[in-house]
């Protein structure tokens, strides 16, 4: 059985770049800050990793669930194990990052604008239309975010090249998932208030 522990525990900390970034933000925020938007340009080449952690979920396949005979769930704790650790990575990636991008598109809404907070949910559509982008990168190129920094003109001849309709209904099908999650993280802090 193939490990997904290492994979997992690389896209994970990957996820969680984008998160400690956006925890730092607000202590940053003042819109003649370089340094905020320097960092508000980190947390948008990053923020991509944390909802790409949800189609790591696709990998649970290497785990083989079923019995060869029946059908049935295997009963494996060491596959259970695995399941869950994949599970609560993936969740907490998403959900942290999902609240960390309605609290980032809040702030820089309220930097850019600060008599027009409507901006932000434009922000919002904005930041995952990218992030969508961002994934599929990932996810069919097999690019990680290290190589825009460390090789930008290759990164993007690399993506250029793949442009075509297929990945642009990816790229929509993960904006219209990111933004619904991100309206279920939205009404859970309703509620909770």
């Amino acid at each position: 059985m193939k490990s997904p522990y290492n994979f997992m525990a690389f896209n994970t900390f990957l996820g969680y770049i984008p998160i400690e970034i956006s925890f730092h933000l607000p202590k940053l925020a003042d819109r003649r800050s370089l340094l905020f938007w320097i960092m508000s340009l980190m947390w948008l080449l990053f923020y991509p990793n944390a909802p790409y952690v949800l189609t790591d979920l696709f990998h649970l396949s290497w785990l083989h669930p079923h019995t060869n005979i029946s059908g049935i769930l295997k009963s494996s704790p060491t596959m259970w194990l695995i399941f869950s650790i994949m599970i609560i990575s993936a969740f907490v990636c998403v959900l942290v990052g999902s609240l960390e991008l309605l609290n980032t598109s809040s702030l820089i809404a309220q930097v850019l604008t600060p008599r027009f907070p409507q901006l932000r949910y434009f922000l919002m559509v904005v930041f995952t239309f990218c992030s969508s982008i961002g994934i599929y990168i990932g996810r069919f190129l097999r690019l990680h975010s290290v190589y825009m920094l460390i090789t930008p003109s290759w990164f993007f001849r690399q993506i250029w090249a793949a442009i075509f309709w297929q990945s642009f209904e990816f790229v929509l099908i993960l904006t219209v998932l990111q933004l619904i999650i991100c309206w279920f993280v939205h009404l859970l802090l309703v509620l909770r208030n």
